[in-house]
């Protein structure tokens, strides 16, 4: 599957479709049976770094400081979501609210069927660089080392997780537990049960923590150091 003319940075499958932004600032949208390009959406005037899925909806978070919302099914731009002053970098979807995260250092949260903008979380003190979900809790992790535990109910910030000592660039949810990967190389869990105490610290990489999968109680970590970690 080769039409991008830069390197890929975000994937989304729904529906039969696979959507795949890349720094050419397109998206390609590939028939996932046929492997063949059923169109390229074009608007965007940097790189696509984020693509999600809600509602019948493609979101696309960009370099240019935009969310696109395109029909899933037509592939037609619904709607250009403004507001943030930076980069957008991570996105996710939950309970009908998409989530974009920026180098403005914000969350925007934004109604998933009106695509107005609900709510600014604000509180990071460097780049936004990553999203995740759980069943009460959105967390943001931060350039500024932190992780930001923000209610789904009542959109506060309910904690903050401190310990990295370098910028968080991964997350993930596993069965009662938030994992963090960072620059710092070292994994961490945090015990949703118990206020989010750090109930682990893993040391087994020796660089940066880029990527984090949880399945099947396990935690899978990718790394700059070219390996991956199974804990």
């Amino acid at each position: 599957m080769e039409d991008h003319t830069r390197p890929v940075l975000s994937l989304s499958v729904a529906n039969g479709k696979l959507f795949s932004g890349s720094y050419d600032y397109t998206i390609k949208v590939w028939d996932l049976q046929t492997l063949q390009k059923i169109r390229t959406l074009t608007g965007h005037n940097d790189a696509v770094r984020a693509l999600a899925l809600a509602d019948g909806k493609l979101f696309s978070g960009s370099y240019d400081s935009t969310v696109r919302v395109w029909d899933e099914n037509t592939l037609q731009c619904l709607e250009v979501l403004k507001g943030h002053t930076g980069p957008v970098r991570t996105l996710v979807h939950c309970r009908n609210n998409m989530f974009s995260g920026s180098y403005d250092r914000t969350v925007k949260v934004w109604d998933a069927e009106t695509l107005q903008c609900l709510k600014t979380l604000e509180g990071h003190d460097d780049n936004v660089r990553v999203l995740a979900v759980g069943d009460r809790h959105m967390y943001s992790g931060s350039w500024d080392k932190t992780i930001r535990v923000w209610s789904l109910s009542t959109l506060e910030c309910v904690r903050m997780l401190e310990g990295h000592t370098e910028a968080v660039l991964a997350l993930a949810v596993g069965n009662n537990v938030l994992v963090s990967g960072s620059y710092d190389t070292t994994v961490r869990f945090w015990d949703a049960n118990s206020n989010y105490r750090c109930v682990r610290k893993c040391d087994g990489h020796d660089d940066a923590v880029r990527v984090l999968a949880a399945a099947d109680g396990r935690v899978f970590s990718g790394s700059y150091d070219g390996t991956i970690g199974i804990w």
